[in-house]
């Protein structure tokens, strides 16, 4: 089963975002923090990593330059989920790794079908 990490400082986020992956057969975990993300990439080096750019402690740019520093992890697909959504953000997260940034609020069936294409590429 594919392992994707939700990493977001909205618990309400998570959790509808987490229930939709699982419904779809994904194993989900989920990180309220940069911080907490970053220590669970490295422990569950999850398929796929799906990331908010705000938030406490660690933003999602500061996890994806950590990211990139550790080899094993550093290829793992990130979609990145903004409330912020704009053109500077997005290329500073594709700079950073980021493979799609989507702007929030997301249809949960179009990051499904991301979710999809993303994972079938490997």
């Amino acid at each position: 089963m594919k392992k994707i990490l939700v990493v977001d400082d909205s618990e309400v986020l998570r959790k509808i975002t987490s229930f939709n992956l699982k419904k779809a057969g994904y194993e989900v975990f989920e990180a309220f923090d940069g911080i907490d993300g970053l220590e669970k990439i490295k422990s569950i080096k999850p398929d796929l990593i799906i990331l908010d750019i705000m938030m406490p402690r660690l933003d999602g740019f500061g996890v994806l330059k950590e990211k990139q520093k550790i080899e094993e992890i550093k290829d793992i697909p990130v979609i990145i989920l903004t409330a912020k959504g704009g053109a500077e953000d997005e290329k500073i997260a594709k700079s950073l790794g980021a493979n799609l940034v989507m702007t929030k609020p997301f249809s949960p069936s179009i990051l499904l079908e991301e979710v999809k294409r993303l994972m079938s590429d490997d």
